[in-house]
């Protein structure tokens, strides 16, 4: 299966300016049909911890047209109103424009106030996809390895990573990426936004990884850009049974 990563550059609280820069580069690049792109976390609007600005009404049914243009598979960072609260989510949506997953970062990030402006969601969500189980991922998450656990014990092939991840961390998300995919024999298809917002620099840096670790493709510097690669599903399922890791996982340490 064909993955992008669309790296973008959101101007800061400006939804309308931000979509149109999405449209066009979707426009511009033309992924094929079926195919699965996936956008940085809060695309909207960069990491804005004004929630209700963020959670625009119309969000989920823009990305779904979208999706349905272009006719492919969308995971879309977007803030949405939810029970108990606004949640930053990857929404994911198929083809037809229909929503097929929505995940809600269940670690917010507490240095930076997230945990005041968002609720947060519970466990991971695998997301079939055209056949390809993803589980969609967002930024904080990324250290806390025992949830791509869980994702993986529930049929996760792929982690498809949307994040607003800081340049002067960015060495750190890459060696945690490689981790995540070698813990877990797992494909990682991780797109991060480049620019900057008023208080914070990005650098893009956004990556994917085959379920050995090994680099398929990866952008740098702070352009906006598409990162295209194909994952080798069966060679990743022929990985897993030759070498069959996840049958030691100890369940009784996951709380299973």
């Amino acid at each position: 299966m064909r993955f992008h990563a669309l790296q973008t550059s959101p101007l800061w609280e400006r939804i309308s300016e931000n979509r149109a820069a999405i449209s066009a580069a979707l426009d511009a690049r033309q992924p094929a049909p079926g195919d699965l792109v996936v956008l940085p976390e809060l695309c909207e609007t960069g990491f804005t911890m004004r929630a209700d600005l963020a959670a625009a009404r119309d969000s989920v049914e823009w990305m779904g047209h979208l999706a349905k243009q272009h006719r492919i598979f969308l995971q879309a960072g977007i803030a949405r109103r939810m029970d108990g609260g606004i949640a930053n989510t990857a929404t994911v949506f198929a083809p037809s424009g229909e929503e097929i997953g929505c995940y809600r970062k269940v670690f917010l990030f507490t240095p930076g106030g997230e945990h005041r402006a968002y609720v947060s969601g519970d466990r991971p969500v695998v997301v079939d996809c055209g056949g390809v189980r993803i589980a969609p991922m967002i930024c904080y998450d990324l250290r806390f390895p025992e949830l791509f656990r869980h994702a993986l014990l529930g049929g996760a092939e792929v982690f498809t990573f949307s994040a607003c991840w800081p340049a002067a961390r960015l060495h750190q998300k890459r060696a945690m990426l490689i981790a995540r995919a070698l813990e877990n024999q797992a494909a990682v298809v991780a797109c991060n936004r480049s620019g900057s917002e008023p208080t914070i620099v990005y650098s893009g840096g956004s990556v994917m990884l085959d379920h050995v670790g090994n680099e398929l493709a990866s952008l740098a510097g702070e352009a906006d850009a598409m990162l295209t690669a194909e994952v080798d599903i069966d060679a990743l399922r022929a990985f897993r049974s030759s070498f069959p890791v996840a049958s030691d996982i100890r369940r009784s340490l996951l709380g299973l």
